[in-house]
């Protein structure tokens, strides 16, 4: 497999930023026969005519997102940007489907279909890439649960679309339109090898480990025999404050610690939980994804020291499972998806993983990828069969 990075800047002209990013896959070199074209885009783009005139001149499928800031090989990370990666082979496949709107009632059988449908065009699915949309009808973990559910675990890759402009539409890229209420997924088989790496923001602010004792998706009741704004009071954060405030900002720097209790993957890692909002009426607490009652949490934190150790040993970890796959698979692309919040507490220093990720990538190794509202990505994979996750405030990378 190969890929072609492209990247552009413009964002006035929808019409001369599609030009740009053509011109550039096209001095790529030849494109196999196969393959598949992803784009992440800042929201500050005209989104319809970009969609349209890029797909138009693609060979192959587009999907995409917006996105808070872009990786690229060249630039790190970096706003105000569109990132187009073209995926091409002669021995690997590719097929990607956009679902009809979703519902909280038609999400599992809409789902389902797509990847039925993307797997009849598929022959074998080793990787599956998602782009859900960013709406409120289900945690982000009803997602990769379903599609993990119906393809045997096969390893998913994605993140939630994010946006920077407060009150924008937050756009999934499906072909040549944009739209907000479907998904777009991409089955990926043939000779692909995709491997992992997850890091999560996990120093404690502190160890008062309690068990959730109530809790519904993605929403937090009861914490031991307390509630969980209690919990919050109880650990010495500033509950009353945080619920006057609505300071999302507040929530992000102090995250959840999580031992999820799932009976049927329980791989014993932690993964990193954001509260959305507290409710004062009934203590309850909302995530930014979903969690099990009898799962064990603790306050963690979220400085710039810890998300550029976790960026380091993410790039680390990638790196040495890429040296350990041996010579007769070379490894040629790596997408990263990064937490917005991670993003926010970088505050005047963004281009911290942006620049450790390039900064370490042999010259082999393209780069892209964005920063999203919640990141998926396997915490392990035994025999083809996937542990995947919905994370918060961490950092997911995949290397094909």
């Amino acid at each position: 497999m190969r890929s072609i990075i492209a990247v552009t800047n413009e964002m006035d002209d929808a019409e001369k930023a599609a030009r740009e990013l053509l011109e550039q896959v096209n001095a790529g070199g030849p494109l196999g026969k196969n393959g598949c074209a992803f784009v992440y885009c800042d929201a500050e783009m005209d989104h319809g005519p970009f969609a349209a005139a890029l797909q138009e001149k693609l060979p192959f499928s587009l999907v995409g997102s917006t996105t808070i800031a872009t990786f690229d090989t060249e630039n790190g990370a970096q706003i105000l940007s569109a990132v187009l990666v073209v995926l091409t082979a002669d021995d690997a496949e590719f097929s990607a489907v956009l679902t009809d709107s979703l519902t909280a009632e038609n999400l599992s059988g809409e789902l389902e279909a797509a990847y039925r449908k993307a797997a009849s065009a598929v022959n074998g699915g080793k990787l599956l890439f998602l782009v859900p949309p960013f709406i409120d009808i289900a945690p982000l973990d009803d997602y990769v649960d379903t599609l993990s559910k119906v393809s045997g675990d096969i390893p998913i890759f994605g993140g939630l679309p994010s946006s920077n402009i407060a009150d924008g539409d937050i756009l999934v890229y499906a072909g040549g339109r944009v739209c907000t209420d479907r998904a777009a997924i991409v089955l990926v088989g043939g000779n692909v090898r995709p491997v992992f790496s997850v890091q999560s923001i996990l120093s404690t602010f502190s160890e008062q480990k309690r068990t959730i004792t109530k809790a519904e998706k993605n929403v937090v009741y009861r914490v031991g025999d307390m509630t969980f704004v209690d919990y919050l009071k109880s650990v010495d954060l500033p509950a009353d404050e945080l619920i006057a405030q609505g300071d999302l900002a507040v929530y992000v720097s102090t995250p959840l610690k999580v031992y999820l209790h799932k009976d049927d993957c329980d791989d014993g890692i932690p993964i990193a939980r954001t509260i959305q909002k507290l409710n004062p009426a009934d203590g309850s607490g909302l995530l930014f994804g979903a969690i099990s009652e009898k799962s064990v949490i603790s306050i963690a934190t979220m400085k710039r020291q810890d998300i550029q150790d976790s960026c380091k040993m993410a790039v680390s970890e990638i790196l040495e499972k890429i040296n350990a796959a041996g010579e007769d698979y070379a490894y040629t692309t790596l997408f990263c998806v990064s937490c917005g919040g991670r993003y926010m507490v970088m505050a005047d220093d963004k281009d911290i993983e942006g620049d450790i990720i390039t900064g370490s990538l042999p010259k082999n190794l393209t780069l892209s990828g964005f920063y999203a509202y919640g990141e998926i990505c396997p915490t392990a994979v035994r025999g083809g069969k996937a542990v995947n996750r919905v994370h918060n405030e961490s950092i997911v990378m995949c290397a094909l």
